[in-house]
């Protein structure tokens, strides 16, 4: 779908969210096939993933969108999934990109994702940490306003990817981090 015309102008920066969320006319997504399953919220669970490719975050709305594009292709035409498989995704741009948003059901973890949002940050983090304003997007921003706005439960869990499934992800250094945040379990 196209973007509204004063979105386009505002680079999806709608004062009614907090933080920003680009929607997904603004990085170019393709269309979602088939017929999403709608979410119930408010969810209890949010679960941490780190990206691993791109390898490298993304510093600019440009290389996020591409990211963002790059994803989407990769989880319908490899993996076969109907969309890109994260709720959101985080750029290191200071911007949280719109996957399958709020309302409809991802396919970020295996099993749970009728329990919780799939929150991708983009990059791997094995090794290194998002920079700190990327992280403060997450815990201090985006997390706090899912709760107010009803989409998560004050008392929400969050794990990361690892802790519900086999593999890395989030990555070493990311899964350490999240150790100290609110509704870690």
């Amino acid at each position: 779908l196209p973007c509204p015309q004063d979105l386009r102008e505002h680079r999806g920066v709608v004062p009614a969210e907090c933080p920003a969320i680009m929607p997904r006319c603004l990085w170019g997504a393709r269309p979602y096939r088939g017929t999403p399953a709608p979410l119930q919220p408010p969810l209890g669970s949010v679960f941490l993933h780190h990206t691993l490719e791109p390898s490298r975050p993304c510093q600019t709305f440009g290389t996020c969108a591409r990211a963002m594009r790059d994803m989407q292709r990769f989880h319908q035409d490899t993996r076969g999934w109907d969309d890109i498989g994260y709720s959101f995704v985080v750029g290191s741009d200071g911007y949280l990109y719109e996957g399958r948003g709020w309302h409809w059901v991802g396919a970020h973890t295996k099993g749970y994702n009728t329990q919780g949002f799939g929150i991708g940050i983009v990059g791997d983090f094995t090794a290194t940490l998002p920079d700190p304003d990327t992280l403060a997007l997450v815990r201090d921003e985006l997390l706090p306003c899912a709760v107010r706005f009803g989409h998560i439960r004050p008392g929400f869990i969050l794990r990361g990817h690892r802790q519900l499934g086999h593999t890395d992800c989030p990555g070493n250094a990311l899964f350490q981090e999240i150790q100290s945040w609110p509704g870690f379990q």
